[in-house]
């Protein structure tokens, strides 16, 4: 009978398990330059991935004076030839404001080299769009609903006081674009014409798609000299508070990102 003699090291590295990746060790990766588009500026910061999870800081900056909106589901990692996309809800990024957010992917072998971040699902909604001609809206209420087209409001709540009146309303739209409503515009007018502007003019704009729904509050401040609010007639007047408007897409490509092993190594 032959023997056949393997070599001792030959030997070993058959018998031996092939070695696993450690489940917590860490990838980093090198920062790569921003992406800048004439709607908006992203940058990064530590971007790292483990075998379960990938995930990198991203900050948003809005250059513009309308809002960007970002559908989450479109942005995309390519990590060794797979495609994942981060759980988030969509966000909004105000008019010349900044957003960051941690964009985390999580799956089996994200333990890559390498990996790049695609940003699709980008818009433009301009502020400028339809406005909408809503009745004046009577204080104390003769009716708790007013509504013109795609909107419908109603009274929640109110309470008037000599000095100050508060309105809380709930807004829906049904319309099949986009809405926007700044509080801002609403006035308060008296019965002599005098009007004055939303006490609560600082609310966050209201961003709502089909079907959606928010609140927001109006409040009188009229001191009591010009009229006692607590039995004053009073109307709101809507101005351009509730605008029609369609969101307008853009690109702004992706990034690569590879690893920084002299990091890598110094961090485990």
């Amino acid at each position: 009978m032959r023997t056949i003699l393997l070599p001792a090291a030959l030997g070993l590295s058959l018998l031996a398990p092939a070695q696993k990746t450690d489940p917590k060790h860490t990838n980093y990766y090198k920062v790569p330059p921003p992406i800048e588009t004439p709607e908006m500026l992203v940058e990064f910061k530590d971007p790292v991935a483990q075998m379960a999870m990938c995930k990198v800081r991203v900050q948003f900056t809005n250059k513009t004076p309308d809002y960007l909106l970002i559908n989450a589901s479109e942005i995309k990692f390519t990590i060794a030839g797979n495609s994942y996309s981060p759980k988030d809800r969509d966000f909004l990024i105000k008019p010349n404001d900044n957003i960051s957010r941690t964009l985390e992917v999580t799956g089996s072998d994200l333990h890559a080299d390498a990996f790049t971040l695609d940003f699709g699902g980008l818009s433009r909604v301009p502020r400028a769009g339809k406005a909408a001609t809503l009745d004046d809206f009577d204080l104390p209420a003769s009716q708790n609903t007013v509504g013109s087209g795609p909107f419908q409001l109603n009274l929640l709540n109110l309470e008037k006081t000599t000095a100050k009146t508060v309105a809380k309303f709930k807004v829906t739209y049904t319309g099949d674009k986009i809405a926007l409503i700044d509080p801002s515009q609403v006035a308060v007018k008296i019965e002599s014409g005098q009007q004055f502007a939303n006490a609560a003019s600082k609310s966050k704009e209201i961003m709502l798609s089909r079907g959606e729904e928010d609140t927001f509050n109006v409040i009188a401040e009229i001191p009591g000299k010009i009229v006692d609010m607590q039995f004053a007639n009073m109307k709101l007047v809507w101005n351009k508070a509730f605008v029609e408007t369609s969101a307008v897409p853009f690109r702004a490509g992706g990034a690569s990102f590879t690893l920084d092993p002299g990091l890598t190594q110094g961090k485990n």
